[in-house]
């Protein structure tokens, strides 16, 4: 964790996705120490009157010894008197209320900026998460965003609540302290303190250990979140293969890991604070040997020596502080270095989405593909090459081909989850580069492959399409997606609570919830990639039968594996490897022998 560690990280670009690698130490700890103060100072408010407070929290408290080493010289001396003691009492508890009122204060204003911060890094990692484009989810792990949202953070927020608290507070008491004891006996002061400079080394040794295996714990952190996820997710495909022993001792396996390389940094950070008691242990016996003798020779007064105990007995909490923040603000660097390196990343949607914000006029829906050739980030084999094609507004068209033949790649490209190249996709006859990413999203309504619904009512899925959406308004498209009736006979109707607190929909009905999603969102533009694959081919018929209508005036785009999905639509394209190898209609694509005549005829015999 130390300045001069080797280990700092950025974002490479790894044969099985982005990862986060090594490079130097010194610039990543400052650069994370830097950007946790940044955040720190954020609440510069809340910090001054922490920092007030803890003045007053300290100050009161080191006067105490003052106070105490008058009333045993004045005990001594025999000049006490019971008025005077009862004042002297007074002020001990006077002092005793401020400690605890200011201590509760100080308290309140750093934990709140603590979590405040929380808030507010917590809120950009996500923000930014959702500004990347594709490409970055398809290539990074869900483990590494949950580790960064928690266990990253909460590093940063101990840092800033606990972290530099205890530096500036064990700093105040150990100069103030050390000035007291100096004031009452410089030369007692100086034997006692003599053994403090080792603690200096002993930081410089535990630095960089600390901040290398606080990093290495949070890799294999990373790994045992996807790894968990993983095994949740697919839980049902463990189960029905066998395979869930098998998991479980993978599970075993990087669980384990972790627990080794946390103890690897456990015992780190452990070692530091015996070394601190043991210091602080050897300064006491200094202070009772030497200040012993000077009380015999009567060079300092029982009075002083208490207090020296006393401020020296202090001193043990600056020490432990020491090690303390060093541990907690190294976490947090290496922890806030990660996280930087994550919001840097520039890769985003808005950086190329607004070159021309001029486009406002609406989005008809006329689609032309010129010559369109199209690789996904990090493949040499092109998903599609040489596309063309042009629906008018109102138009609609069926793509069908094998698995990879690139069906879903050009439904991708329609709205946007990639940048096709410069002039070879065109909507209303202008390039989809040049448009605002809201104005053309906003115009397309998409339904991917796989269907996704969140964890929340029916109705709140539906209202993802249009959040103003009327009751009449969800049950019109319910019915066109042949899910109304069924909806109805769940306990609660559209207000049924879906995911893993409520009701488990089939594959079916998730595609036919989603497809009404798309439906409500009135978007010139309409993309189905597959999205009837999990139902049965009466309900699709219905479907279809009703989707004919509804979508009269809707630029229609139906990629599809079954041929009942897409003969009745204007235009056909057949793919294969990318390319365009049969198009027309299905009349003209079923009278002449190819790959569209053969798939008739084999789900015609399948049927």
């Amino acid at each position: 964790m130390d300045g001069s560690a080797d280990s700092e990280f950025e974002l490479g670009e790894a044969a099985g996705g982005w990862c986060w690698v090594a490079t130097s130490g010194s610039l990543g700890v400052q650069s994370g120490v830097r950007s946790i103060l940044t955040i720190f100072l954020r609440h510069r408010g809340k910090v001054a009157l922490g920092v007030v407070c803890l003045l007053v929290t300290d100050g009161a408290q080191l006067t105490i010894p003052l106070v105490v080493k008058g009333v045993i010289d004045r005990l001594a001396g025999e000049s006490a008197t019971r008025a005077w003691l009862g004042e002297q009492a007074l002020l001990l508890c006077g002092l005793a209320a401020i400690v605890a009122a200011f201590r509760f204060a100080w308290r309140h204003f750093f934990f709140s900026t603590a979590r405040l911060a929380e808030l507010d890094l917590r809120n950009r990692i996500l923000d930014h998460a959702l500004s990347l484009k594709s490409r970055f989810f398809n290539q990074t792990r869900t483990g590494e965003f949950m580790a960064l949202a928690t266990n990253d953070v909460e590093s940063v927020r101990q840092a800033i609540a606990m972290g530099f608290v205890a530096g500036f507070d064990g700093s105040v008491y150990a100069l103030v302290g050390i000035a007291a004891m100096f004031w009452l006996d410089p030369l007692l002061a100086l034997l006692t303190i003599l053994p403090l400079p080792l603690l200096a080394v002993l930081m410089a040794l535990s630095l960089k250990a600390v901040y290398n295996r606080w990093d290495a714990v949070q890799a294999a952190f990373e790994g045992l979140t996807e790894k968990t996820r993983e095994s949740v997710a697919g839980m049902r495909v463990l189960r029905a293969y066998g395979r869930a022993a098998e998991d479980s001792a993978d599970f075993e396996r990087g669980n384990e890991e972790y627990f080794r390389k946390y103890m690897r940094y456990v015992t780190v950070d452990a070692l530091f604070h015996p070394a601190v008691l043991l210091l602080a242990g050897s300064c006491v016996a200094i202070l009772l040997g030497a200040g012993g003798l000077r009380v015999m020779e009567g060079r300092t007064s029982i009075g002083s020596f208490v207090a020296f105990t006393s401020y020296l007995g202090m001193l043990t909490w600056p020490m432990i502080a020491a090690g303390w923040m060093v541990s907690l603000v190294q976490r947090a660097a290496a922890s806030m270095d990660r996280i930087n390196h994550l919001l840097e990343i520039r890769d985003t949607e808005q950086g190329e989405s607004r070159r021309h914000s001029g486009l406002a006029a609406p989005i008809r829906g006329r689609i032309e593909a010129k010559n369109l050739t199209f690789s996904f980030p990090g493949q040499e084999r092109a998903a599609l090459l040489g596309v063309s094609f042009l629906l008018e507004p109102g138009e609609s068209l069926g793509v069908v081909g094998q698995v990879g033949a690139g069906k879903s790649a050009l439904a991708q490209l329609v709205c946007r989850l990639h940048d096709p190249p410069a002039g070879s996709l065109m909507v209303d006859g202008k390039d989809v580069l040049d448009f605002p990413l809201e104005t053309l999203r906003s115009a397309v309504a998409y339904v991917p492959q796989e269907a996704f619904l969140f964890s929340d009512t029916i109705a709140e899925n539906l209202r993802m399409g249009n959040p103003r959406a009327t009751q009449e308004e969800m049950e019109r498209v319910c019915k066109l997606a042949s899910l109304h009736d069924e909806i109805l006979s769940f306990p609660r109707g559209y207000e049924t609570l879906l995911g893993e607190r409520g009701v488990t929909l089939s594959g079916g009905q998730k595609q036919r919830l989603c497809l009404a999603r798309a439906l409500l969102k009135e978007a010139p533009i309409l993309v189905l990639d597959d999205t009837l694959s999990a139902v049965d081919a009466d309900v699709e018929r219905r479907i279809l039968a009703g989707l004919s209508g509804a979508v009269q005036n809707r630029t229609l785009i139906v990629i599809s594996h079954r041929v009942s999905a897409v003969r009745d639509l204007m235009h056909i394209l057949c793919l294969e490897d990318g390319k365009v190898i049969q198009s027309g209609t299905h009349d003209e694509l079923s009278a002449v022998p190819g790959f569209y005549q053969r798939m008739v005829e084999l789900q015609e015999v399948e049927e």
